[in-house]
């Protein structure tokens, strides 16, 4: 018996390692490599785990579509490998030089549009080029077109070649054309571009649905209908495929003005999703909805000038505007009239002629006014602003004193950043302006911090908690601070995590070694007889800490999470992890 179930068990164990073997996932347990890939700004380095060194191998003699599957398992971070846009841009790169239409348009598109965190405009051009002319690719002509567009204009070359593209079956190409011909003058041309969108629309295509959206708003081509238009939306976002980004923001606008608690708090859920991900107009929606509060809306007013000067940092103008206002009037911050004419200064720059008016007026009622602008610039994105403080404070001398208000401004807006970096100020204290620590109001802000998110903080509270450090122990918050930090790309705080997470095994296996070790020692003292008596195997005694897996740390705040939150508020899942950063 013993026989065959060891049998049974090494078949079943063989079978498992072929099927793990099947699935082709990079692997840290088969080995390791660095290695670097230009990306169009440097050489960019990472780690290759398991098979990824092979295909890395393969690529580089010349199979393109092991450039390719490089470049998908870093946009997504397949397996162990770690997420990273500026590697995947390297093997798209890569696999347009190796042959790739494909990997031509989207480094193409890539470079073109600062996916990576930069742009290469030239190199954009080489490599659509590239792909049209060399390789026949329409989606690389129509990404020429883009890019010869966004570096001269429209020109009569560019609209040829995307209009090519598009016969030829290029979806970027037809939406190049569609998003033309409706924003030109002829009626017709109007026309068959709403049909264009709604053909794409019809096969699940992003593209399409928001231009539906836009024609229906605007009344170009089809007379003007806002259910219409709320509906192109409502299937882009919740239906389609492609950048759903802006069709998300606009379906979660229109919930949130309909008149049940249900749907408005429907449409605030589909708005931090959007901007979360990056649209302005859902954060300044949401700004409205914590300035007024209707039924079931759950942000509040504090919440609401957070978001405006994300809506702001986006250079959304009435995002300046409003929040300019909320100092003009004390909303939630302090009275601030310096404060406020720079953030109406700058929405009047960004085109919105109440910034313009709201400048004017608090110049007319003080004079001096500009006299008194904070010296790092409050309508700055506050990312700046952080940098530039730190930076002063830690030079010392007359200007600290800017970099500290700077940052307590921002606190006060309730910018995680800034309660992290203010929080350690506070709790280690800083000399020359915070001479007596306040270990208390320091945790609180770090805290904070750490509750939306910010992997620093997540992961300082965590051990605190973890450790008793300052605080009561308490292991079970720090095991969840700690994930927070983990799940958000964290490579240090994943390893932790793990390392929490195994820490009852191996107390419980502590413990056992301890009993088999006592339980020895008594039966060495015992008679033989007694002994034997009482004796049982000794296998009971052996823990075995299993292996720790975890979710792999490159997947954290990518498409899927995006995706999955957006299937929760629309009813196409029942979950979404509080642990996603778009829930």
């Amino acid at each position: 018996m013993r026989v065959v179930r060891f049998c049974s068990l090494l078949l079943a164990c063989l079978a498992l390692n072929s099927a793990v073997q099947a699935q082709d996932v990079p692997s840290a347990y088969d080995g390791h490599a660095d290695g670097a890939v230009y990306n169009g700004k440097q050489m960019m380095p990472f780690t290759l785990y398991g098979v990824a060194i092979r295909w890395d191998r393969d690529c580089r003699r010349g199979r393109a579509e092991r450039c390719m599957r490089l470049a998908h398992a870093y946009d997504e971070g397949a397996g162990d490998l770690t997420a990273d846009v500026r590697v995947s841009i390297g093997y798209y790169i890569l696999a347009c030089r190796k042959g790739s239409g494909p990997g031509c348009a989207r480094a193409s598109a890539m470079l073109r549009n600062g996916a990576a965190g930069f742009t290469n405009t030239d190199l954009a051009l080489e490599l659509s080029q590239h792909g049209c002319s060399a390789l026949k690719d329409q989606d690389s002509c129509a990404a020429m077109s883009a890019v010869m567009t966004a570096s001269g204009g429209e020109s009569a070359q560019s609209v040829a070649v995307a209009d090519r593209a598009c016969a030829a079956g290029s979806a970027e190409g037809c939406r190049l054309r569609a998003n033309r011909l409706l924003a030109g003058n002829d009626a017709s041309g109007q026309a068959r571009a709403v049909a264009m969108f709604r053909e794409a629309c019809d096969k699940g295509q992003a593209w399409g649905c928001l231009g539906l959206y836009d024609a229906y708003s605007a009344g170009r081509g089809v007379a003007a209908d806002p259910r219409q238009a709320a509906a192109a939306a409502e299937r882009g976002c919740t239906r389609a495929a492609g950048d759903r980004l802006r069709l998300c923001a606009l379906h979660g606008d229109t919930l949130s003005r309909a008149g049940s608690a249900e749907t408005v708090r429907r449409g605030e859920n589909f708005l931090v999703t959007a901007c979360r991900g990056g649209a302005p107009e859902a954060c300044y929606r949401l700004g409205e909805l914590g300035m007024t509060r209707p039924a079931g809306a759950r942000t509040n007013d504090g919440e609401a000038i957070y978001y405006w000067r994300r809506a702001c940092d986006f250079d959304f103008a009435a995002g300046c505007r409003s929040l300019g206002q909320a100092y003009a009037r004390a909303t939630v911050v302090g009275r601030d009239r310096a404060v406020a004419v720079a953030l109406a200064d700058k929405a009047c720059r960004l085109g919105d002629t109440g910034g313009c008016a709201d400048a004017r007026a608090l110049v007319s009622a003080d004079p001096a006014v500009r006299s008194r602008i904070p010296a790092i610039d409050p309508a700055a994105p506050a990312a700046n602003q952080i940098a530039l403080a730190k930076a002063v404070v830690d030079r010392g001398g007359p200007g600290a004193q800017a970099g500290l208000d700077a940052v307590a401004r921002l606190m006060r807006e309730w910018n995680e950043d800034a309660e992290w970096l203010l929080g350690g100020w506070l709790y280690y204290g800083l000399p020359g302006l915070i001479d007596q620590p306040n270990r208390q109001d320091g945790f609180v802000l770090i805290e904070n911090a750490a509750r939306v998110g910010h992997v620093d903080a997540a992961v300082w509270v965590g051990m605190a908690y973890w450790y008793g450090d300052g605080v009561a122990e308490d292991r079970r918050r720090g095991e969840g601070y700690m994930r927070v930090a983990a799940e958000r790309g964290s490579e240090m705080a994943a390893a932790i995590y793990r390392s929490m997470r195994a820490e009852p095994t191996r107390r419980e296996n502590e413990r056992r070694r301890r009993e088999a070790e006592e339980q020895a020692r008594r039966n060495r003292a015992d008679a033989w007889t007694r002994a034997w008596s009482r004796w049982s195997p000794s296998y009971s005694s052996v823990g075995v800490t299993p292996a720790y897996t975890g979710r792999t740390v490159g997947q954290i705040i990518d498409q899927s999470n995006w995706d999955n939150a957006i299937r929760y508020y629309s009813g196409g899942t029942g979950s979404c992890s509080s642990y996603n950063p778009y829930c």
